[in-house]
């Protein structure tokens, strides 16, 4: 049957991982979910949350779907929709129509539990329309060129669109907005007040009122006129501390009232907030901590000061442990009423004691289990001569338990504590101290002496003692947890908030980098557990999904996945092709997969200043897309292999520091440049253009945009070469350029290629790095020349950064800022020249170098911050037989055309001992031939198993779906024409298979005047479709139940073909002139086992013969 291009079979398998697995599909695609061998023999039942036609998507909701046979018959019946895997060619088929991630699971007949069997996710891709409607364009998701703005620098609505066209004139497609809600206290872009009400300072007279649906025409304007994309941020861990509705609903919080498990990390920011007024009202001076810390000696003071003064002042363990005298006390009242044991004590048991945390968190409120230690320690006692003295001995046991317990709560606390100071003396270090910090040197509400963990408002003025009476009191709900962020944090599956095992926790220890300004919002399991979070929240991301083209997740990884998911759910429901962008720090793929599967994320932000050096770049430009130039056909037949996860790549991000600050700023154009030839989504951040020298503070930054053609223009930073860049990364995508290499052809200097597997056309990228700043009169680099094979078609760009002074690469002066706007450096020089010719190239020599096949360009000019990009395309002698091998291809995928005819009107001649003679033939058959012949021995690797294509086809299944081009086979084919001329020629010495043999050279020789390197992936590409052509006629020569069965019996039976021979050596005994006619001397026989028996009496004599038989 013919598989076309839309349609992709993934199995499905006992005990598959399904999160950590992805599979990304295009919208329209008709998926085919098949059981795998491991299935075989097993009866399932498939289920799927992806909605019947005319349905809508509830992720919770699950259908049965039926299976087919390999000819499209129904395989089960609406009597019973369990399959019996009798072979892997069954399938369920799915037209998958909405964008998204959807599941499918299988249970096994008779199965005990609820748990699914074995399930795999699948993520269908969104489509991003732009331009007016009845006219709209798609932007592929490789072709996003995304910019970042900050709606709070926006300004005034009415502004908005003189300052978005710097993006649009600019080249970039999408734009990122940060949140357009009502800000909190602290002005961050990402701490929302109310996020039901846009932020009001957008409105264009102070007072005014702005809405959603002004906001909405803004956009609207961008996508169908300037056809450009948008996507908003939405927050949904945490709000504003001054947010109305927390306080209207507080138990949306973590607090001391809803999480009574942070008290005592609570009970120590209140002790750490008193230490920091302390210290700022003078008090520790005398002891050697002054209002102003700025050495280590300072710190060490204060370090003594926590330990032997302060942390006494709270005794935080007693909050773990047990009241001793209370328990005994407890124990001697119940001891008295129970009938004398029968045991002896011997202490075997007394670890079973352990506390049991109060769930208050209340002093010495820990229990243990009574029964228990009355079963325990209710003993005999032999030094005991009556019953009171035996009570006394059974308590003061028990009491020494006790203690021991207490003092292992104390010590594990106590242990915390420590860690905890060490990581409080850590950020005063970073804060105060250190040369790298920001050296604040006041103790203020906005620079607090040790980072807030909890709201202090409620506090304010308090003692300690009250402080701590209030949090198990009414005040205890506004006592509430900041959000933050957790370095390295174990498990981003787990929400850190939530209780820990043991009795610490990222509150206690320390170990959250918290924001101040907002609170973590605690959502629960499910809806009813906070009604009024759930509704307020789902109305916030709803109103943004109906406005925006797509949102980003902000700080995904410390999002509950089950919250993220219902959102989602909601937001996909207004709007069916959401782009969903999200950051997540996890440092691993299986669990970056994990939230692209349950959240349907379209693609994760990547930074390209996370880069060390420019090798690392380029491993980045490398890692995020595309395949290697060269790279293997993929066999419609095969299985859809797994996918990384889409990256949307970016030059910087708005957290990111200015690559000023980092590299330096003739690093900004060339890192650009790379950015720009990944085969992905690629982004930056508004000011990286306009060369800005400073990170643009989602905080502290007031100041707005420059408005376009007032004081941002082509002239500006590196605009005009960033447009180029785009345009070109826009085009790349586009026209189907989605291999990549990338050269390392220097310490500095990265070259990235882009190749079109289609035309095999390339655009070569050169890019001179400058990680640190260059020598003042630094002069052109000397780099081995840029080699390709194929001739030069145009320079598309050449672009370069200088300081505009008498040293080209001088380090930029002191920075003055602009006062009301976001301004950038205005004393450096961009030179960009656009589709030239090689004789006007400033960077290579005019005269270019051939050697055959081979252009070499020279650099004549490659200075530090120098950018260039090439186009190539094939010499002319070479293209018409590039094009019959893409002919061929096509012929040979689809099995449809003349080309595929000829072929097919060729092997229906075969008989089954010519098949065996092509796929097959171990290499004594092939020597008992008697041609010379011998299996093909591939350098580095060795003999192959069959001489026939299976040898090979056999080697191309493995290497091919993981594009393992540095295979031994890859190396030879690119190395010389032997493997071609080995194939064709074998079959040349026999009539059957002469023509065939005819065919293979014909369609082999365009090879041998194509690019080396591309090669292997025409050879497995031909060699694939004329093996699938052989074995397809191999089953038509078979009886009928192989011919029409399943693939399982039709597999068995081609394995036979493999024993089919004729040989020489091996003739049958002579019969009876009698007999007529008289059989040929050579006979057809089959082999009992390859190799052994292949040839001469072993593949003839007796017993092998009637086993054969």
């Amino acid at each position: 049957m013919t598989i076309s291009s839309d349609i992709h079979s993934v199995p499905i398998s006992e005990g598959t991982n399904a999160e950590s697995v992805l599979y990304r599909i295009k919208r329209g695609t008709t998926l085919r979910v098949r059981g795998s061998a491991s299935l075989l023999g097993r009866e399932i039942i498939l289920y799927t949350n992806y909605p019947a036609e005319g349905k809508k998507f509830i992720r919770t909701e699950y259908r049965v779907l039926d299976w087919h046979a390999r000819n499209g018959k129904p395989f089960t019946t609406s009597l019973s929709k369990y399959a019996h895997i009798v072979d892997t060619d069954i399938f369920s088929e799915v037209k998958m129509n909405l964008s998204g991630t959807f599941r499918f699971w299988f249970q096994y007949k008779n199965s005990t539990g609820s748990e699914p069997d074995g399930a795999l996710y699948v993520q269908v891709e969104p489509t991003l329309h732009v331009g007016p409607p009845g006219a709209q364009k798609i932007i592929p998701l490789n072709s996003v060129r995304c910019q970042t703005v900050l709606t709070k620098l926006l300004g005034p609505l009415n502004t908005w669109e003189s300052k978005l066209r710097v993006a649009k004139e600019s080249g970039y497609n999408v734009i990122h907005f940060t949140p357009i809600q009502e800000l909190g206290g602290s002005r961050s872009a990402y701490s929302l007040r109310n996020q039901l009400k846009v932020n009001p300072h957008f409105a264009v007279k102070k007072g005014g009122e702005v809405t959603f649906d002004d906001v909405d025409k803004v956009i609207k304007k961008c996508r169908q006129e300037w056809g450009i994309a948008s996507i908003c941020d939405i927050v949904l861990n945490h709000t504003a501390n001054e947010s109305d509705w927390v306080r209207e609903h507080p138990d949306v919080t973590y607090s001391c009232a809803t999480s009574p498990y942070l008290r005592p990390a609570f009970l120590l920011d209140a002790l750490l907030a008193k230490v920091g007024e302390d210290v700022a009202a003078g008090l520790l001076d005398q002891v050697g901590v002054p209002a102003v810390i700025e050495c280590e000696d300072h710190l060490q003071a204060l370090k003594h000061q926590l330990y032997t003064v302060y942390l006494p002042k709270v005794n935080i363990y007693e909050l773990f442990q047990c009241d001793i005298n209370k328990n005994i006390e407890e124990f001697m009242s119940l001891v008295r009423t129970r009938s004398p044991p029968k045991h002896v004590a011997d202490g075997s048991r007394f670890n079973e004691i352990q506390l049991i945390k109060d769930p208050q968190f209340k002093r010495l409120g820990a229990s243990i289990d009574m029964n228990l230690a009355l079963e325990i320690f209710n003993a005999f006692h032999g030094d005991c001569f009556d019953e009171e003295s035996r009570f006394r001995k059974c308590a003061e046991t028990l009491r020494h338990r006790l203690e021991t317990i207490n003092e292992e709560a104390r010590a594990e606390v106590q242990g915390h504590l420590g860690y905890a100071i060490e990581n409080c003396l850590a950020g005063v270090r970073y804060e105060r101290v250190q040369h790298d910090g920001p050296r604040v040197r006041d103790i203020s509400e906005k620079h607090p002496l040790f980072m807030q963990y909890f709201t202090q408002i409620k506090a304010i003025g308090k003692s300690l003692k009250e402080i701590e009476e209030g949090m198990y009191g009414d005040l205890g709900k506004f006592f509430q947890a900041h959000n933050g962020w957790v370095m390295g944090y174990s498990d981003p599956l787990r929400d850190f908030a939530e209780e820990q095992p043991g009795r610490g926790n990222v509150y206690l220890k320390r170990e959250l980098i918290a924001w101040g300004d907002s609170v973590k919002l605690r959502y629960g399991k499910k809806p009813e557990d906070s009604p009024y979070l759930w509704k307020h929240m789902t109305d916030y991301v709803v109103t943004t999904a109906k406005i925006f083209d797509g949102v980003r997740l902000d700080n995904c990884h410390s999002t509950p996945l089950h919250v993220a998911e219902y959102l989602l759910d909601a937001a996909r429901a207004v709007n069916q092709d959401l782009y969903v962008v999200a950051e997540l720090f996890t440092n691993s793929d299986a669990t970056d997969n994990a939230f692209v599967n349950r959240l349907g994320i379209t693609s994760l932000i990547r930074e390209a200043l996370s880069a060390w050096d420019s090798h690392e770049e380029g491993r980045l430009v490398y890692r995020y897309g595309g395949e290697p130039v060269g790279a293997f056909y993929v066999n419609p037949k095969r299985d859809l292999a797994p996918s990384v996860a889409h990256a949307l790549f970016m030059d910087q991000t708005h957290d990111n520091p200015s690559p000023v600050e980092k590299r330096s700023v003739y690093d900004l154009l060339p890192s650009a440049a790379l950015v720009s030839m990944a085969c992905c989504a690629t982004g930056s951040n508004r000011g990286y253009d306009e060369l800005v020298p400073h990170h643009i503070h989602v905080v502290d930054e007031e100041r707005q945009y420059q408005e376009w053609g007032k004081a941002v223009d082509f002239n500006s930073g590196i605009i005009a070469a960033k447009r180029a860049l785009n345009l070109l990364h826009g085009q790349l995508a586009e026209e189907g350029f989605n291999q990549v290499y990338v050269d390392q052809m220097d310490p500095n200097i990265v070259a990235v290629t882009r190749h079109s597997p289609t035309t095999h056309e390339s655009v070569i990228l050169v890019a001179h790095t400058a990680f640190g700043y260059p020598h003042p009169n630094a002069g052109p680099t000397g780099v081995r020349s840029l080699r390709f094979e194929g001739t030069l078609n145009e320079i598309i760009l050449e672009a370069d950064i200088s300081m505009k002074s008498d040293k080209p690469f001088d380090r930029p002066g002191p920075f003055k800022k602009d006062p009301n706007y976001i301004n950038g450096f205005s004393q450096f020089q961009l030179n960009l020249r656009e589709h030239i010719p090689l004789d006007k190239s400033k960077i290579f020599r005019a005269t270019p170098y051939v050697d055959g096949n081979v252009t070499q360009l020279d650099f004549e000019n490659l200075y530090p911050g120098s950018v260039v990009a090439i186009r190539v395309s094939l010499h002319n002698p070479t293209k018409p037989h590039a094009e019959y091998l893409q002919r061929l291809v096509t012929a040979l995928q689809s099995e449809s055309g003349a080309m595929y005819e000829e072929l097919r009107e060729i092997i229906a001649k075969l008989d089954l001992v010519d098949l065996n003679r092509a796929l097959f033939t171990c290499e004594e058959e092939e020597r008992d031939h008697g041609y010379g012949g011998a299996a093909y021995d591939i350098p580095n690797y060795g003999r192959i198993v069959y001489c026939g294509l299976q040898g090979f086809i056999s080697i191309l299944t493995e290497i091919s779906p993981r594009n393992d081009l540095g295979h031994p086979l890859c190396n030879n084919l690119r190395d010389g024409n032997w493997m071609l001329d080995y194939v064709a020629d074998r079959l040349s010495h026999r009539e059957g298979t002469n023509t065939l043999s005819k065919w293979l050279k014909t369609s082999f020789d365009p090879l041998k005047n194509i690019p080396r390197y591309l090669i292997p992936c025409y050879f497995d590409a031909i060699l694939s479709g004329v093996h699938e052509a052989l074995v397809g006629h191999t089953y038509q020569l078979m009886p009928e139940f192989i011919r029409d069965g399943h693939s399982f019996p039709q597999t068995l039976a081609l394995a036979t073909l493999q024993f089919l021979s004729a040989c020489r050596s091996a003739n049958l005994p002579p019969l009876s002139p009698a007999v007529v006619p008289q059989p040929p001397e050579i006979c057809v026989t089959l082999s009992a086992g390859l190799p052994h028996f292949s040839t001469g009496y072993m593949r003839c004599w007796g017993r092998d013969t009637f086993i054969a038989l």
